[in-house]
Order: structure tokens, then sequence, then C-alpha cells
């Protein structure tokens, strides 16, 4: 069924429908954002980079075969222009060796974020359905990186309360992911989330 819908899509994304392009960009813009802003460490720059990669696949909609070839072709066109960035950012005070490094790092980085960037897709579906009280401390947490006590201060309530709600946005999502058989999903989106929390 998902292939048909793809499919369809897929058609009406090469004729031009500007209702196709925004079902595209819905699907994908969210983790090709955050790839972005990972990718360059800044909200602005990587929000700017992720939709210019959009207007570009706007001007080539009837170059595709499929909805991979799509995704491929954002998130390559999205690292490019992060390694442009970063190599302008750091052109007037880094030597050569610096910028080979600033390359190497990102080309390491890069397929590291991008599957975290396609776990988030997967996993926000059931974060927006969360209770609004959940929602907000499961966001402060692992979009924000926030800590239990920044997000008790600043929501007025306690450490604990942060916690429990915590919990429970996990269980919730793990209950509806485990319905979809999408269980492991959650488990990689918790490992790489609690890896970068800590380090």
């Amino acid at each position: 069924m998902k292939h048909n819908l793809d499919k369809s899509l897929l058609q009406e994304f090469k004729r031009g429908d500007t209702h196709a392009f925004r079902a595209v960009y819905d699907m994908f813009f969210p983790s090709l954002c955050f790839f972005a802003k990972r990718l360059v460490d800044n909200d602005g720059e990587g929000e700017d980079i992720a939709a210019d990669s959009f207007v570009k696949l706007l001007h080539r909609h009837d170059s595709f075969d499929n909805m991979a070839n799509i995704k491929a072709f954002l998130y390559i066109t999205t690292r490019n222009a992060c390694l442009n960035y970063l190599r302008f950012s750091q052109r007037q005070s880094s030597s050569k060796r610096e910028l080979m490094r600033i390359q190497d790092k990102t080309d390491e980085h890069a397929l590291s974020l991008m599957v975290h960037a396609e776990v988030l897709r997967e996993v926000e579906h059931e974060i927006e359905q969360l209770p609004n009280r959940c929602k907000e401390i499961f966001k402060l947490i692992y979009y924000e990186r926030r800590s239990a006590d920044d997000i008790a201060e600043m929501l007025g309530i306690s450490i604990n309360t942060v916690w429990v709600q915590r919990a429970k946005a996990i269980q919730l999502i793990r209950t509806n992911l485990l319905k979809r058989g999408l269980l492991s999903v959650l488990l990689c989106f918790l490992a790489m989330t609690e890896a970068e929390l800590t380090s």
C-alpha cells in the first residue's frame, strides 16, 4: 500500500504539483533540518541550508525515478552545503590542515547523523501524539538537550516530575511503536540521544 502511495506521490511531484511538493517537504524537512543543524552546529544556518535544498529539489522536480532518489538528493545536497558553510566560516582563521580536518570530521559524522535524522522522523509522529506536558518535557530533554534542573526551573515543577513525565513519554511512545513493529526505532533513538546527552 505504501509503495503505491509513494508511486502516486512521485508522479504528481514530477508533474510539478504543489501539493505533492508540500507532501515531500513535510515528509523530509524535519529530519533534514535536524541533520543540517547538527552538522554545522548552528540552528539558524542549518535550517536555511535544509530549506535551500528543497529549492534546489524543486528546480529538478522531474529528474527522479523514486522517493529514495529524492531523499538521497536532499541529503547529499544538504551535506555538501553544510561542508561549504563550514569551509567558509573557517576560511578566515584556519589553515589548510584545519580545513581538511573539518571535512574529515564532516564525512565521519554525516552518515551517523543521517541515520539519527531518519530515526527521529519515525519517532516524530509518536512524539506529537503525547499529552502536552509529556511532549513538552520530552522535546526539552531530547531536542534542546536541557538538563532536568533547567526544565524544572523553567516550568516551575519538581525534578522528580520531570523524570516521571519523561518516563511516561517513553512508555507511551514504546507502546505505540511496538504496535507498529518499530520498537527498535525507539531503542536506537534513545541510545543515540543518551550518548549525546552524556558526552
